[in-house]
């Protein structure tokens, strides 16, 4: 088999979480929020639970990752099923501890209500660790050759194009409601940016929460409203956009 070194750099932030299981509480003294800083993304004194990225190790209190001691890493799994390969074998890609960031999940909610629809944190007693946008990851891989690894990088991204497509017709079907204008603004926001991002030929969609409405590649008849919008607020973005370079 060949090897393969690849770069990915994020458009826009990437949550994969481990098992719900491995969530830190704050009742049980996992961790404390002394050693967390407030930002815009993030209702440091409301948070209860965090969910962390994945690390090698056990997982202590917070502060243990905080500290610069976290050994973060993107699982090769994760790279493998985005790329919809099973004769692939895709090593795990070490994460610097600088590029996670902790924040509450930003979700457009209650669009089924058009008074009361807004963007605002889901669960603010939650933080979710991230891999921030603009962050380089460089990985290694193993196929049977250069021109099939690159075959299956145009595969994932057709299939990309096809979901970031479906994203932007249901924020367009959205934007057209009664939300307030702050709501369509956004709508419009994020489907301009979109259809920008699909203009590549090397992007692909890795890790959660993008809502199952995006996260299906086949037309549905599910009404626009249903269905959870997950946004990037750095970004205007969903989450998980990834550019792949073969370097």
């Amino acid at each position: 088999m060949e090897k393969i070194n690849y770069r990915l750099t994020l458009l826009s932030s990437l949550i994969i979480s481990p098992r719900s299981n491995l969530a830190l509480y704050r009742e049980l003294g996992e961790f404390s929020t002394e050693w967390i800083s407030d930002s815009v993304y993030l209702k440091k004194d409301k948070l209860r639970v965090i969910y962390p990225f994945y690390q090698y190790g056990e997982y202590g209190k917070y502060e243990e990752y905080v500290s610069g001691n976290g050994a973060y890493y993107l699982p090769g799994s994760s790279i493998k099923g985005a790329l919809c390969q099973k004769d692939l074998m895709v090593d795990d890609v070490t994460v610097p501890a600088e590029a996670i960031v902790l924040r509450n999940l930003q979700k457009v909610q209650y669009l089924k209500e058009e008074k009361k629809a807004c963007q605002e944190p889901f669960l603010d007693h939650v933080g979710v660790e991230m891999v921030k946008k603009g962050v380089v990851l460089n990985g290694e891989c193993y196929i049977d050759n250069l021109e099939k690894f690159k075959e299956l990088i145009g595969k994932a991204n057709r299939t990309a194009k096809k979901r970031i497509g479906r994203m932007r017709k249901r924020l367009l079907r959205l934007e057209q409601k009664a939300y307030s204008d702050k709501l369509c603004g956004v709508f419009h926001e994020v489907a301009e940016k979109l259809e920008c991002v699909a203009e590549n030929d090397n992007v692909f969609l890795l890790g959660g929460y993008k809502g199952l409405f995006h996260s299906m590649e086949v037309e549905t008849d599910l009404p626009e409203t249903e269905g959870a919008v997950f946004l990037d607020p750095e970004t205007m973005l969903t989450h998980g956009l990834v550019k792949i370079e073969i370097i």
